[in-house]
């Protein structure tokens, strides 16, 4: 992963673990924050952790506690690979933007926001959300051009 791609990444997670909505949608692509609100991003997250809390018979109203996000992926899953059927899944093919290309996507991220050591071993997991972004180069600089809870 270049530098700069993995500076980006750590920003996004950061600003999502602080609750900055405002701050990650302004991180998101022209094409996305047109439909994104920041009630919409807050969303995107809050679901999911509610999703993975419920799915471990967690109570209560909780957020990832771990200071970092954690950063993985690849730099070879491009625009046309994003759009193919995907077989194992049912043929599901991912909802992504035509503004998405092979020329300005440049690395297809996984960003995970896990919990605390505290909260692992008080709540039985470690991931709350695992986000996969295709990272595009725009205008603006690098931006969040798609994203999915989960890669599929």
């Amino acid at each position: 992963m270049d530098d700069d791609v993995r500076a980006f990444g750590t920003e996004l997670g950061r600003k999502a673990l602080a609750q900055e909505w405002a701050g990650v949608q302004a991180m998101l692509a022209p094409w996305l924050r047109n439909t994104w609100s920041v009630e919409k991003v807050q969303e995107f997250f809050e679901d999911e952790y509610r999703a993975t809390l419920d799915a471990n018979g967690a109570e209560g109203s909780h957020h990832p506690e771990y200071p970092e996000p954690q950063l993985d992926g690849n730099g070879f899953t491009k625009a046309t690979q994003l759009r193919e059927p995907i077989s194992f899944a049912g043929g599901k093919v991912r909802d992504v933007p035509v503004e998405v290309t092979d020329d300005n996507v440049r690395y297809w991220m996984k960003l995970q926001l896990q919990g605390s050591d505290e909260q692992m071993a008080k709540l039985g997991f470690d991931s709350f959300c695992e986000v996969w972004i295709s990272v595009v180069e725009t205008a603006e600089g690098l931006r969040v051009g798609y994203w999915s809870q989960g890669a599929y």
